[in-house]
C-alpha cells in the first residue's frame, strides 16, 4: 500500500505520455514497482489538479480499502459516460461553451492524421475512440485501465489504476512508451499483472481450496457419466447397477424364448389321457 505525507506535492507519475494498449500500461506499472516511476499517494488538491492535469499527463495510483489511501479518482472535471476501446475506458470532458450544434450549424468537424513519420499510422485504443466516437471530441480526453498486482503467489493481489488525459489535437506529439529513455528497456515479467476487468477481486484474492479426495469407486460399479437417479440418490449404498441397453434388449430376447416352452402347463385331465395312450399295447 502506497502512502505519502500530507504535505508533499502530488505530481504526475510520468508528465508526457501516450498509452496505446495493455502491454504499455502494463510497462508503466513495471516502473512503478521497481521505483523508477513514483505513483499518486493521495487524492489531489485543487492546486494540483489545475496544475498537472494536462494533455500528456499520467497518473498511476493504487486503489485502497480504508481512508488513509485513495479509494477513487477525482479531478473535479465533468465527463461524459464512459465508452470502453479495449483495454481502456475513455471519458470526453464537457465544456459549458461546447454545446452539441443544432441542425442549422454545418460547423466542420475537426480531423487529426495519428501518423508518427511518413509511413507509420498510430494504432492505439485512443485513436479506436476517435474513429468510432460519434462526436469527435476536442477537448481533454481521459482515458482508463486498471489492473490486478500479483507479486508473489501468496502475496494478496493489489489493484492499480493507471488515470491519462490528453487531446487529439496534441496526441501525435506525445511520446509513446518506446520512445522513452526509461520505459523502452524494461521487461514485464509474466503473470505479474492482470486486467483488472477479467476476473474479479475476490477470485483473484481467495486461492483456489483443493478439492477433497473422492472415493475408491467400488470395481463392480464402473465410472459413468452421472445422471439425475445417480444424484437424487447419493449418500445411499449403490447396489444396483443398471445394465446397458444392449444388453437389457438381449436378455429379455432371452426370456422371452425361454419362457414360450415353460408357459401354460398342460392340464391334469389332459395329462392323464396322454398316460393311458401311451401305456396300451401296440396291435
Amino acid at each position: 500500500m502506497f502512502y505519502a505525507p500530507a504535505q508533499d506535492i502530488q505530481r504526475p507519475t510520468h508528465p508526457r505520455l501516450h498509452v496505446r494498449d495493455a502491454r504499455d500500461a502494463h510497462t508503466v506499472f513495471e516502473a512503478v514497482r521497481q521505483g523508477s516511476l513514483k505513483p499518486v499517494l493521495r487524492r489531489l488538491n485543487e492546486m494540483e489538479r489545475s496544475t498537472f492535469i494536462a494533455s500528456g499527463a499520467l497518473f498511476v495510483w493504487e486503489e485502497s480499502d480504508d481512508e488513509m489511501g485513495l479509494k477513487r479518482w477525482t479531478d473535479g472535471r465533468v465527463w461524459s459516460q464512459s465508452r470502453m476501446r479495449e483495454p481502456y475506458l475513455f471519458y470526453d470532458e464537457k465544456v459549458g461553451s461546447e454545446e452539441q450544434p443544432s441542425n442549422g450549424d454545418q460547423r466542420p468537424k475537426c480531423t487529426y492524421r495519428f501518423v508518427e513519420g511518413p509511413s507509420r499510422t498510430w494504432t492505439s485504443s485512443a485513436q479506436s475512440h476517435y474513429e468510432r466516437s460519434d462526436h469527435h471530441p476536442t477537448g481533454l480526453v481521459k482515458q482508463a485501465y486498471s489492473a490486478w498486482v500479483l507479486t508473489s503467489a501468496n502475496a494478496k493481489p493489489r489493484k492499480w489504476h493507471l488515470t491519462a488525459y490528453f487531446t487529439y489535437s496534441d496526441l501525435p506529439s506525445i511520446p509513446t512508451v518506446d520512445q522513452d529513455p526509461i520505459l523502452r528497456t524494461l521487461t514485464v515479467p509474466a503473470g505479474v499483472y492482470r486486467s483488472g476487468k477479467a476476473r474479479s477481486r475476490n477470485s483473484d484474492a481467495a486461492p483456489a481450496l483443493p478439492s477433497p479426495p473422492s472415493s475408491p469407486a467400488p470395481l463392480s460399479s464402473p465410472s459413468r457419466p452421472s445422471s439425475p437417479m445417480n444424484s437424487s440418490t447419493r449418500g445411499k449404498k449403490d447396489s444396483v447397477v443398471l445394465p446397458s441397453l444392449q444388453s437389457a434388449i438381449t436378455s429379455t430376447q432371452m426370456n422371452l424364448s425361454s419362457t414360450h416352452h415353460r408357459t401354460h402347463p398342460r392340464l391334469a385331465e389332459d395329462q392323464r389321457m396322454i398316460q393311458m395312450l401311451n401305456s396300451r399295447p401296440i396291435l
